[in-house]
C-alpha cells in the first residue's frame, strides 16, 4: 500500500504537504490518513477543469478577483 505523502504526490498536492490532523487537531491514524486523501481534491486539477470549463475572457476581472 502506498503511504499517505506519495498518495497526496499521485493526487497532485505539492511537495511536502501532509495530512495528519482533523480540523480540530485530533491526530489521524495511516488508515485515515489514506482516507482522507481519497476524499480530498488537490488544487492543481481543479484548476485545470474551471480552466477548462471557463471562458476567463468573457469574465469582468472585478468578478474573477
Amino acid at each position: 500500500m502506498l503511504k499517505p505523502h506519495e498518495l497526496h504526490r499521485a493526487q497532485g498536492f505539492p511537495a511536502g504537504y501532509i495530512i495528519d490532523h482533523t480540523a480540530n487537531g485530533t491526530p489521524l491514524n495511516t488508515s485515515a490518513a489514506v482516507r482522507m486523501v481519497g476524499n480530498s481534491v488537490s488544487p492543481p486539477p481543479l484548476r485545470a477543469l474551471a480552466e477548462a470549463s471557463l471562458d476567463l475572457a468573457s469574465i469582468p476581472l472585478a468578478i474573477a478577483a
